[in-house]
């Protein structure tokens, strides 16, 4: 794929960054369960938080195909850490999009500073991917909302430092319309979190169950207007769907550079594994599908700058191929290592582990294939 001179730059700078901050930690906080907020600290300091927002917003003013660099740089040197890093702003999109100059002022700028954490409640127990179906409630009390209800599987639950918040205000026929957002402070008296311990993925991130208890909330925390909350959601994924496909990507890369120094070096029965032509046609075709992947990632972000829109169809397909060939291409890297590709010392086992979290959050890839679906016989 051909950079622009300033987006070859900002690919070099990343991947300097996490060579330097990233990779000599990696190891370290995963097995420690290190929530990175140095690096998250550091990434604020080169605008790596928020790279596409605006610089009135705190932002760096990138184009889309920058922005999905950056996160293919940081995922290719460890999938978990840069969770967490491209994850600090996580909610912040909706607030620059639908709030008040007061709530960018108050909770974006601070965010892409690297001063506050953010985050989105949305899923629920018994609403996931169907989003319309959420039971949260929030109830009008003269200037003010009281919300109740419970939240699961939310990224930054219990390290941030304020959440957008998707409840009912009403209960409409079509339910996707009685669906409200607020921003909340995780100080609010009545909200609670508690993190969710021993989940599938890397340990360096947060994921955590949002209690809410007779929590109020002023008008003035009301994000747009009543009875949109569930638009603004379905603007946001389109985006962010492109985000998780390039995420996969980088991480795939990652395992996949792995794989081939492993059996670069590893001796078997007096010549390299490299030699054998089993594993040299196994590599030969990730590297060739990996190649069609991001392709495909990167066609769609231009083709979307282009038309100043999101292509629905399109985001559903990169995020459902680059999720699946990511597990594909993160098993190999582990069968390939061998004994020593079950020990987190030679890291391949964190990017397997982190392969099935892409394919469920942001819609699942069943999901995924059900958008296709709508579009290719209706």
């Amino acid at each position: 794929m051909r950079l622009s001179d300033e987006q070859a730059f900002v690919q070099q700078e990343v991947r300097r960054f996490a060579k330097e901050e990233i990779e000599p930690v990696a190891v370290e906080y995963e097995q420690n369960g290190t929530y990175p907020i140095d690096i998250i600290e550091h990434a604020a300091d080169i605008d790596l938080l928020a790279p596409g927002f605006d610089e009135t917003h705190g932002g760096a003013g990138m184009d889309l195909v920058t922005e999905l660099l950056i996160n293919e740089e940081l995922h290719r040197a460890d999938p978990g850490i840069a969770e967490s890093v491209t994850s600090a702003t996580f909610g912040c999109e909706s607030i620059v999009e639908h709030g008040t100059t007061e709530q960018i002022e108050k909770y974006v700028l601070p965010a892409t500073r690297g001063e506050k954490v953010s985050g989105v409640a949305m899923t629920e127990p018994e609403a996931g991917s169907d989003f319309a179906r959420i039971q949260t409630t929030a109830e009008r009390d003269g200037d003010e909302y009281v919300l109740n209800g419970d939240k699961v599987f939310i990224s930054n639950g219990s390290v941030a430092d304020f959440l957008v918040v998707y409840a009912r205000t009403s209960s409409p026929e079509r339910a996707h319309e009685g669906i409200t957002a607020f921003v909340v402070e995780t100080e609010t008296p009545g909200l609670e979190t508690t993190p969710m311990e021993g989940h599938l993925g890397p340990a360096t991130t947060d994921i955590a169950q949002v209690f809410l208890n007779d929590v109020r909330v002023s008008e003035d925390d009301r994000l747009g207007a009543e009875g949109r909350g569930f638009y603004h959601v379905m603007e946001f994924l389109d985006e962010s769907r492109l985000g998780v496909a390039v995420a996969a990507v980088g991480a795939a890369r990652g395992a996949l550079e792995m794989l081939i120094d492993y059996v670069s070096e590893r001796q078997v029965f007096g010549e390299s594994v490299s030699e054998k032509q089993a594993v040299r046609h196994r590599v030969a075709n990730l590297r060739a599908r990996l190649a069609a992947a991001r392709s495909l990632v990167y066609q769609t972000a231009r083709e979307c700058e282009d038309a100043d829109e999101f292509d629905t169809e399109r985001a559903a397909m990169a995020k459902l191929v680059a999720t699946t060939l990511l597990e594909e291409v993160s098993s190999e890297a582990v069968q390939l290592h061998g004994g020593y590709g079950c020990f987190d010392e030679y890291r391949v086992e964190t990017y397997f582990r982190f392969s099935k979290i892409p394919q469920i959050y942001e819609g699942t890839n069943e999901v995924m294939r059900e958008v296709i679906g709508d579009s290719t016989f209706d």
